[in-house]
């Protein structure tokens, strides 16, 4: 491209873009020695390469050459998202590439990354009845996966953040792709640990329940949470039970139905709800107890 038609191009910017290009432009030197500072120590990833035939990203050169990382960032956030309202997958992976390359401690940019591949994508692929079964499940796996890589680069560049553990708890344990329920009660073990909600310790314990072997370490800590009225839940009370049975407890070492509900009108109540739950839970006791009642 000549001389001309680049003069030509900046003088076609509005003012207010061409004083940000112009400030931008003489703090470079300035921004190329923090930046390669930041990148020797760990703190930064490397400048986002700019593909030769991609239009939008050779207007971003403007502003990421000119050390304007998080207005650039922001313009490219706003294409990825309209990348999703064309289902324009590819193109919106290559856009949060760009975005989280930019601005690396925005973990807003990284959840919202996560959530486009693995959920958007993912949900759209499947959804398609023009692909045949097997390339639909490649291509949404193929998604998922990469939902899972943005929230883990996320942790790589903001360890300390309690959303992305808990973004990832929730990845581990959607039942809709294969659950890793070992890995969901980490990530929020970690986010609690960080200063995350209280809820994110049940959502903690109700992962615990449905793994194998763990049985014990999950009543320890429904007592513990059970302790605090802010968690006395249907979920947790009738999960404490079932542990309780599961476990074969002596009736002196459980919690009884008084102190779990209060009384047997409210332990039928909740049971009955929680006994054709699919949320692949235990339901260890709660039938004989309903059977019981009624023959009572």
């Amino acid at each position: 491209m000549s001389y001309r038609c680049q003069w030509k191009k900046l003088c076609n910017l509005p003012l207010a873009v061409l004083m940000l290009l112009v400030g931008g432009l003489v703090l470079q030197p300035l921004n190329r020695a923090v930046s390669h500072a930041q990148h020797t120590r760990g703190l930064q990833l490397p400048p986002p390469r700019i593909a030769q035939k991609d239009a939008f990203t050779q207007q971003l050169a403007f502003f990421t050459l000119g050390g304007l990382r998080s207005l650039a960032a922001e313009l490219t956030s706003l294409d990825a998202t309209n990348a999703w309202s064309h289902r324009d997958w590819p193109r919106a992976d290559a856009r949060w590439q760009t975005v989280t390359t930019l601005a690396p401690r925005r973990v807003n940019y990284w959840v919202a990354a996560s959530r486009d591949m693995a959920t958007n994508a993912a949900g759209d692929i499947l959804s398609r009845d023009n692909i045949n079964r097997r390339d639909r499940t490649m291509q949404a796996h193929h998604y998922i996966q990469r939902g899972e890589d943005y929230l883990l680069s996320g942790l790589a560049n903001a360890p300390d953040s309690p959303l992305l553990y808990a973004r990832l708890g929730d990845f581990y344990s959607d039942l809709y792709r294969r659950p890793e329920f070992g890995k969901a009660a980490a990530a929020y073990a970690r986010a609690v640990e960080l200063g995350a909600p209280q809820i994110y310790s049940r959502l903690r314990f109700y992962n615990l329940c449905r793994i194998r072997g763990r049985e014990q370490e999950a009543l320890a800590l429904g007592r513990e949470l059970f302790a605090d009225p802010r968690n006395n839940v249907p979920a947790l009370r009738t999960l404490i039970y079932v542990l309780q049975h599961k476990l074969n407890l002596p009736p002196e070492q459980r919690l009884s139905i008084e102190q779990l509900f209060g009384n047997h009108k409210r332990a039928r109540r909740d049971f009955n709800t929680f006994r054709r739950n699919t949320l692949l839970y235990p339901t260890n006791g709660i039938e004989e107890y309903l059977n019981g009642q009624d023959e009572s």
